[in-house]
């Protein structure tokens, strides 16, 4: 009996450790599962947001490309327009705020004064500069034609025409200016246009006016008809009110006052040109300024790719009509696409600017009082942006001048230039312009100024090279280094100015820097 006790003991217990080993491996089998379940699930969590990253990463340098993009083309839309008036536009929409508000805060928001400057906005820049002529050597230069006269700090070619970034081997606050501005909109009509400079370019912008300077041959006063002479260091660039007035249905902007030309591919305001400094063409071919009266007509042409401008002004750089006579202009221009843009613009009018055929060398004839003389010229701008080359942009400008019944001066001092009937000039200027990056551009221009005839007083042609690079260091900030070479024609026996130690100055290469500040 006890034998069969001990069997049956034996058989369950051996049936009691099967099963525990049986349950022992169940149960280690559902802990590997739920262990290994939990790796899975991570490297899958790991994996998922690895991929949700890199998606986000990509929408993030989609979206920022897109912006870059779309930022970069509308800087080119700006670059292939109308210089004259769509970039001047931009750089004013980007560095001026409305100041209407604060400006009523200041007047005690008085509605009368308050009201005179709602909408209006304020801006402008400071451009500082330092050039340096590699052919002076610092040491300035003689003023007057062939080297007579006392050394001055700017570059030896004084007697040729530079509205700025002429002085040599000394740091200049070439200008501060000052821009308020009052749109013409739909819902008030009338606006105006007031901007200030000071510094070097004040003296040169504006040439006739009231401002007693120089006297002719004999010693007589010219009619106080120059103001460079007075060598101020503040002008009034541009003032003028506009009124967007209705026309048979649609809207004429006529602008009555000082205004920018419309002539030439640069602008005044070096801030919206390729280069830094002014080139020889526009220093000397063209207007700067003008006194009088313009009308956009361009509402009543068949196509929005087009624009009209008529005008009616005293003339050339006057604040004061030097005589009776008016000058008439227009200015056309033709935008078909992003990609290009032409404009032609033109001037006519008896200005007189010379001695007329038969008048005596001395006599007070001899200054801009005549009503003869007619004086008329055209312009060519081109821009195009080559859509085969992203960042690059061309530009061309090409000028022609006529002067009637001219008698002028003989460049070597020799006296008058008899029997001439009339006297021409011309120019043509290229630029190419590269956007490195976003924030560097290199600007190249090459320009050709014909003036042979000595219909702008100068009596050869000359050439530069000029090459500039833009640098936006920081927001409203721009550093622009430049190396530029002048090269004046003017013969074999002949000199305009001398250098250094006496050397003929028929050529020279100027270092220079720029930095400007927009607000």
């Amino acid at each position: 009996m006890n034998k069969w006790k001990l069997c049956l003991w034996l058989q369950m217990f051996a049936v009691l450790a099967i099963s525990s080993v049986s349950f022992a491996q169940e149960f280690d089998r559902d802990a590997l599962k739920a262990e290994l379940r939990e790796e899975l699930k991570a490297e899958l969590k790991k994996e998922l947001l690895s991929e949700i990253k890199k998606e986000m990463k990509a929408e993030l340098l989609s979206e920022t490309k897109a912006n870059v993009q779309e930022a970069t083309l509308g800087l080119k839309d700006v670059m292939k327009s109308d210089f004259k008036a769509e970039l001047r536009a931009e750089i004013m929409e980007e560095t001026r705020g409305d100041i209407s508000s604060e400006i009523a805060k200041v007047l005690g928001d008085t509605p009368i004064l308050g009201g005179m400057f709602k909408g209006v906005t304020v801006g402008g820049f400071i451009d500082t500069n330092f050039m340096y002529n590699l052919r002076n050597h610092g040491e300035g230069s003689p003023s007057g034609s062939g080297g007579a006269g006392v050394a001055n700090n700017e570059n030896a070619t004084a007697n040729v025409n530079f509205i700025g970034e002429n002085d040599d081997n000394t740091f200049v606050l070439e200008n501060f200016a000052l821009f308020l501005d009052k749109k013409v909109t739909d819902e008030d009509p009338i606006g105006w246009q007031f901007h200030t400079y000071m510094g070097e370019k004040a003296k040169r912008i504006t040439f006739l006016g009231e401002g007693g300077g120089l006297t002719n041959p004999t010693g007589a006063p010219t009619n106080g008809t120059d103001d460079t002479a007075r060598n101020d260091i503040f002008t009034i660039a541009t003032a003028n009110i506009s009124w967007n007035a209705p026309v048979l249905g649609k809207h004429v902007n006529i602008t009555m006052g000082k205004m920018y030309t419309w002539i030439g591919y640069e602008l005044v305001e070096n801030i919206g040109n390729p280069n830094y400094s002014h080139g020889t063409v526009y220093n000397n071919a063209i207007p700067f300024t003008h006194m009088g009266v313009s009308a956009d007509v361009s509402e009543f042409l068949p196509s929005k790719k087009f624009g009209l401008t008529l005008y009616y002004v005293n003339g050339w750089d006057s604040f004061i009509d030097n005589n009776e006579a008016k000058s008439y202009g227009a200015y056309l221009k033709y935008k078909p696409n992003n990609d290009f843009f032409i404009s032609l613009g033109g001037i006519i009018g008896n200005e007189g600017w010379n001695v007329r055929s038969g008048a005596a060398m001395g006599s007070q004839s001899n200054v801009s009082t005549n009503n003869g003389g007619n004086t008329m010229m055209y312009d060519i701008v081109a821009t195009y942006s080559l859509p085969q080359v992203d960042k690059l942009s061309l530009g061309f400008n090409w000028d022609h001048g006529y002067v009637e019944d001219f008698v002028g001066h003989d460049a070597t001092g020799d006296g008058l230039i008899n029997g001439t009937s009339g006297a021409h000039w011309w120019a043509a200027v290229g630029y190419v312009m590269y956007d490195f990056t976003d924030a560097q551009q290199g600007a190249f221009r090459y320009e050709y100024f014909d003036d042979t005839d000595g219909a702008k007083a100068f009596g050869y042609s000359m050439s530069t090279f000029t090459y500039t690079q833009n640098m936006k260091v920081r927001e409203h900030l721009l550093i622009r280094p430049e190396i530029r070479h002048n090269k004046y024609n003017v013969g074999e026996g002949r000199a305009i100015a001398h250098g250094d130690k006496g050397n003929t100055m028929d050529s020279e290469t100027i270092l220079g820097i720029g930095a400007e500040y927009i607000f």
